[in-house]
Parts: C-alpha cells; sequence; structure tokens
C-alpha cells in the first residue's frame, strides 16, 4: 500500500469525528440520490419500455488497498441518450483500514443491440478512509487521525445488460483520481429498472 502524506490538514480532529463522519456520509448520499432524481428531464430508452431508473447493488474491487466491497447503485436516463448514476460502495477491512466512496457520474448510452447498452462514464468522487491505528496498519494520513477523506474524479466505463423485462447486469471498469491514493476499480452488479 501506498503511504499517504497529507501536511495540510489540521493536526487534531474532534473526537466526534467517527459520529459526525456518519452523518455527513448519509448527507451526501442523500444528495447525491436528489440530484440524481432532479436531473431526469425526460425518461427514455432505446432499449424496448421506458427505462425510467434503476436501482440495484454491486461488488466492487478497489485496486490501491486490494480491497473488495459492496454498494449500491442508482441511474435515471433524462434528454434521451443520457443518464445520472449514483453509487455508495463500502470496502472491506484490510489490514486495518477501511473505506467508503460515493461517486456521481453522467453516462452517455451508446445502444448495441436490443439488450445491451455501452457507456463511457465521467464524474466527482469522495472517499473516507478508517484505520483502527495508523502506525499499525501502515497508512498514515500525515496526522495522528484515524480517519481521512478526499475529493476526486471517476473517468471510463460500462455495459447493461438485460435478463428479463426489469432486470439488468452491470459491469463497469472506471479509474479513481485521488491524489496519492488513485486507483483502478472493477464492478458488478445486479439491477432492477422501473
Amino acid at each position: 500500500m501506498k503511504l499517504l502524506k497529507r501536511a495540510a490538514l489540521p493536526t487534531k480532529m474532534n473526537n466526534n469525528f467517527l459520529f459526525g463522519e456518519k452523518i455527513i456520509m448519509k448527507k451526501t448520499i442523500l444528495i447525491l440520490l436528489l440530484a440524481a432524481i432532479s436531473m431526469r428531464a425526460k425518461a427514455y430508452s432505446h432499449l424496448g419500455d421506458v427505462m425510467e431508473w434503476t436501482i440495484g447493488t454491486q461488488i466492487v474491487y478497489g485496486t490501491e488497498g486490494k480491497m473488495p466491497g459492496v454498494g449500491l447503485h442508482f441511474k435515471t436516463h433524462y434528454l434521451d441518450d443520457w443518464r445520472t448514476a449514483a453509487s455508495a460502495n463500502y470496502y472491506f477491512k484490510k489490514n486495518g483500514v477501511s473505506c467508503y466512496d460515493v461517486s456521481l457520474e453522467g453516462n452517455y448510452i451508446i445502444n448495441v443491440g436490443e439488450k445491451m447498452q455501452l457507456y463511457p462514464l465521467l464524474g466527482g468522487r469522495v472517499a473516507i478512509w478508517r484505520t483502527d491505528d495508523y502506525n499499525s496498519t501502515g497508512w498514515h494520513f500525515g496526522h495522528d487521525d484515524k480517519n481521512h477523506y478526499e475529493i476526486g474524479f471517476n473517468a471510463g466505463g460500462g455495459i447493461d445488460y438485460l435478463i428479463g423485462e426489469h432486470w439488468l447486469l452491470n459491469a463497469e471498469v472506471k479509474y479513481q483520481y485521488i491524489k496519492e491514493a488513485d486507483q483502478a476499480q472493477f464492478s458488478v452488479g445486479l439491477g432492477y429498472r422501473f
């Protein structure tokens, strides 16, 4: 794992940071989902019926810490071939370090046949790392705190494949850039479209 050094961060943080982190995470997820819903100007899909929005689960793998995880995704269509996608993931603890991330992205839909869609994606990401003891884990956030967050961006692509009237399989590969903690993220998911 890379050593993370953050000289510009404060040396002390409030003891209630863990509680505050959970509130920030919940508010961030809610804001991203509401933004995705509000951006839908017109529900449209070339896959037959109108695909207004999709919600699903996913298995993720991040290469930075070689950490697997699970997540939720929400997608909504607008302006014919464009859609907004929001996701929230939790990476399982490894060597005393765990991570949460929330992303909001735009997708341009390219239809390939009646059941398949390809799409490039571009968007933003917020990541929060938690460590039990930064001295024993080898991760160092540049201060004595056990938590750290950063904002970055995502770029990549994915594929949706319909397996029924409402169900679809999804796979994505994206590069997640956050200063010294950039990584490739791979995900495979199952979604239900409404």
